[in-house]
């Protein structure tokens, strides 16, 4: 008579596969490139370059704009000048900044996702690596089992984080948005994870191994978790507070433009038209670097592993269209205040008979204000 343990090997086959399967097929991160390559070229026609520097970076906007306050403030007069300023210089700073910011911050979820998969997916390998000395040993065919492994994941992630992690506090929101970011970075550089795979026993080992990949994916969930919540609490301070994003949002006040108090010079004006024309030529080429989020998860993977399937997609996408969304409003109301101050020129030089007419179109337009949502 004989008897077989096939059966029963067959069934500790299926355990370890029901342990390892959620791990097969992790993503390498290679789909985060270009989301990643997007928000930070983006974020650098802002001066908020996601290699180091700050928000308050010298670039083609901020130069342009710093023109036009400085031209208008000291070479023109007129009642025309405390509203225009006031939205199309100040505002608009803090609105430059504050989509710098924006975009910093995705390029901080796209930056520890690109780096977090190919990390673990190592991490795995050594775990897995382990369990096998482990049952190697125990079938007296291997020397003792390797010690502690330190996860990489959380080095690895930690290290893209704090590549990008730096911008000004030049605005309030901006010091909203990039306080979001250091929380998250706290988080993640106190995340410290280990896993070990040793037993006496077949059952040991494997309940060692659910132990193991239990740490790798809790430094998963935080960091996933981090980033998710840094874009969720992006998204609600853009929402709570649009003006600072949006300069559609942000009303212009009283505009005379034709009060008999306005003085300037032609050269002036120019000066001032060619620093705007550049401001809107940077915000249209910002738009089109931008583009949109990915249609689809950059980083799919198994149900079980990191925060959820889904990941940080559903939270990344929501903040990469609301600042895409807040770009091109502002991107058409910068244009709309760049045509108001030729239109006044225009006016005050009797270079077109339709100039005031222009005008008050103008700001009966700025007036309808377009909703984020829209």
């Amino acid at each position: 008579m004989s008897s077989s343990c096939a059966a029963q090997f067959d069934d500790i086959r299926a355990v370890i596969d029901s342990r390892v399967s959620a791990w097969l097929d992790l993503p390498d991160g290679s789909a985060c490139a270009t989301p990643q390559q997007s928000v930070s070229s983006t974020a650098a026609i802002f001066g908020a370059s996601g290699t180091g520097a700050s928000v308050q970076n010298n670039g083609e906007i901020v130069t342009s704009n710093e023109t036009v306050s400085k031209v208008v403030i000291t070479q023109m007069s007129g009642k025309f000048k405390a509203p225009f300023l006031d939205k199309y210089h100040a505002q608009f700073s803090n609105i430059s900044y504050g989509l710098g910011a924006a975009c910093a911050i995705l390029e901080m979820n796209y930056a520890a996702e690109q780096k977090m998969w190919p990390a673990a997916r190592d991490d795995v390998a050594k775990i897995l690596e382990q369990a096998r000395d482990a049952w190697a040993t125990q079938a007296g065919t291997a020397a003792a089992a390797s010690g502690t492994l330190t996860l990489t994941v959380v080095g690895a992630v930690a290290g893209a984080i704090a590549t990008v992690a730096t911008a000004g506090s030049a605005a309030p929101a901006v010091a909203a948005l990039m306080g979001l970011s250091t929380v998250a970075t706290g988080v993640m550089a106190g995340i410290a994870a280990n896993a070990a795979v040793s037993g006496s026993s077949y059952l040991d080992i494997l309940d060692s191994l659910d132990t193991a990949l239990g740490a790798l994916n809790k430094a998963l969930v935080d960091q996933e978790d981090a980033l998710n919540k840094m874009m969720v609490d992006a998204v609600n301070t853009i929402n709570g507070d649009p003006a600072e994003f949006d300069l559609d949002a942000f009303s212009l006040g009283t505009y005379a433009g034709d009060d008999g108090s306005i003085k300037m010079q032609e050269e002036d004006a120019q000066i001032v038209s060619n620093s705007m024309q550049r401001i809107s030529s940077a915000l249209g080429s910002a738009s089109a670097s931008l583009g949109s989020a990915p249609y689809s998860n950059p980083t799919p993977r198994n149900y079980g592993v990191g925060r959820s399937s889904d990941g940080t997609h559903a939270a990344a996408s929501e903040l990469y269209a609301l600042t895409a969304r807040c770009l091109t409003l502002t991107d058409a109301e910068y244009e709309r205040g760049k045509k108001l101050f030729e239109a006044t020129v225009d006016d005050y030089f009797n270079t077109d008979a339709e100039a005031k007419k222009t005008v008050s179109t103008l700001i009966a337009e700025e007036a309808e204000m377009s909703e984020l949502d829209s």
